[in-house]
């Protein structure tokens, strides 16, 4: 062999260890700078001025007129909480009936603005939504299907 071939092939094994190391370094370089609280989030929280703010997010049933609109959706399952303005004869009945209060599963989602125990006081039911008024405010609740299936499942 002679020296040039030697000298080239010698410089290119030096170039590709040194490539790997750096490919290994950056690699754990990106690791250790990932942000690990948004790779688990589990909810996202939105606020609408009014309801035309988030005709994308909010259920069909929310009034038109309702304003000052907070919901919590978990991103991992069907669980949604809702607080909005409005009146609640204002609601969509073409989606929505009317029923006696009954005793619904309380919500595992949470918000400062979410009271305990007002899921109980749910007076319609808008597809798999339960909706009620407390405080001058119209509450949604729209509980973890999964779950639920996974518990009737359970039941049998």
């Amino acid at each position: 062999m002679n020296t040039a071939h030697r000298r080239f092939r010698t410089a290119a094994v030096i170039a590709a260890s040194a490539g790997a190391a750096l490919l290994a370094t950056s690699c754990s370089g990106t690791f250790d700078k990932f942000d690990e609280s948004k790779a688990y989030k589990k909810t996202e929280t939105f606020s609408f001025a009014q309801a035309s703010n988030g005709i994308d997010t909010l259920p069909s049933w929310v009034p038109a007129g309702a304003t000052g609109i907070d919901e919590v959706i978990r991103t991992t399952g069907n669980e949604r909480i809702l607080r909005m303005t409005a009146n609640i004869t204002e609601i969509d009945h073409n989606s929505c009936i009317a029923r006696p209060t009954v005793e619904t599963r309380p919500a595992s989602l949470s918000a400062q603005w979410w009271p305990t125990g007002v899921e109980k006081g749910s007076s319609f039911q808008c597809g798999d939504w339960y909706v009620g008024e407390k405080d001058s405010f119209v509450y949604g609740y729209r509980p973890e299907t999964l779950d639920f299936i996974i518990d009737q499942l359970d039941n049998k």
